[in-house]
């Protein structure tokens, strides 16, 4: 049996002009990764993606690093000193997400193209000065520690000085479980958070055998599955945001409708939503405080906190944002 799209807890996507114009509403993902560009080249579907994803999935915006078109002549970059090189995709990447950031910056680090990039093991002190250039730089830019996209196999490629980052790691195995995965990145020598695992680049959600990229909503069967490998707490420090567990319906009402269930002695815990059609997750304790998204029906949320708030009787349960208590049942 491999890895099943429906197995992990938070789970999400990634996506660029490869995968060709998006229909966010069919996409079934908490997160996705979006391509900014590249390079010096902003990615053609970006701005469609960004715009077009925003309310449904949180938006991780990544960026693919060109670490060798500095050395090419008559290039407008030609002859730039690398760690500059570096600063400067992070000023084209950061101008891209300037009016509309969300969350830390990961710079995807890969082998180029044999065609025309050397292998990244030929050229290490010059491509690791390029990525310095760019996360230190981008680290000024938006104020965070923005983090490193790579396969597993070349973690050990990198310098001590990256290794405190941010990591979103690639390794396809339908064999490895997060446990695996985490233990397997530590082995490797990497102190930083490991944030997502990219399992498979298939698009293969239910384990079947066939990509199922197209019936989530892009052009092509093939599509980046990842899972979420941190804490809600851990990626509300790094992204800045809550994670959305479902799409906000469109064309109902704002307001709750609970069920009536027999009064019970409100304790933190395990609860599961009783209210139809869904339960509104607010900011606060309170029904004027900010709607950030819904949980529906017969889902099961852990309730860290209970305090008190207008709109709700029994009052409102803390699960990093507040729910009313008189649309949960105590599990």
């Amino acid at each position: 049996m491999g890895l099943k799209y429906s197995s992990f807890a938070i789970k999400g996507i990634d996506v660029s002009q490869f995968n060709g114009t998006v229909d966010w509403d069919k996409i079934v993902a908490d997160f996705s990764g979006i391509r900014v560009g590249y390079g010096h080249t902003i990615d053609t579907k970006f701005k469609e993606n960004w715009m077009n994803s925003k309310g449904k999935v949180n938006r991780i915006p990544y960026w693919y690093m060109d670490y060798y078109s500095n050395y090419i002549q008559g290039w407008a970059g030609f002859g730039m000193k690398d760690y500059a090189f570096g600063a400067k995709q992070a000023d084209i990447c950061h101008n891209a997400l300037e009016n509309d950031m969300e969350g830390a910056v990961f710079l995807d680090i890969e082998n180029g193209n044999p065609n025309y990039a050397p292998a990244l093991s030929t050229v290490s002190q010059r491509a690791q000065a390029i990525a310095k250039g760019f996360l230190q730089h981008m680290d000024e830019l938006n104020n965070k520690t923005n983090g490193i996209y790579c396969s597993l196999d070349l973690l050990k490629w990198f310098d001590d000085w990256f290794k405190d980052r941010p990591l979103w790691v690639a390794w396809y195995d339908e064999n490895q479980s997060i446990a695996s995965v985490l233990k397997a990145v530590r082995a490797a020598g990497w102190r930083g958070p490991v944030c997502i695992w990219q399992y498979a680049s298939d698009g293969d959600m239910d384990d079947d055998g066939l990509g199922d990229g197209v019936a989530m909503g892009t052009k092509v069967k093939t599509l980046d599955l990842n899972a979420l490998m941190i804490t809600a707490s851990q990626y509300r420090n790094l992204f800045g945001g809550w994670i959305v567990i479902q799409n906000v319906p469109v064309d109902k009402p704002d307001d709750e409708v609970p069920v009536v269930v027999p009064v019970e002695t409100i304790k933190a815990g395990k609860y599961k939503v009783t209210a139809l059609p869904w339960v509104n997750v607010r900011s606060g304790p309170g029904v004027t405080e900010n709607k950030l998204t819904t949980l529906l029906p017969g889902k099961e949320i852990e309730v860290a906190e209970v305090v008190s708030g207008p709109g709700s009787g029994k009052g409102w349960g803390k699960v990093e944002v507040y729910v009313a208590l008189d649309c949960l049942k105590k599990v």
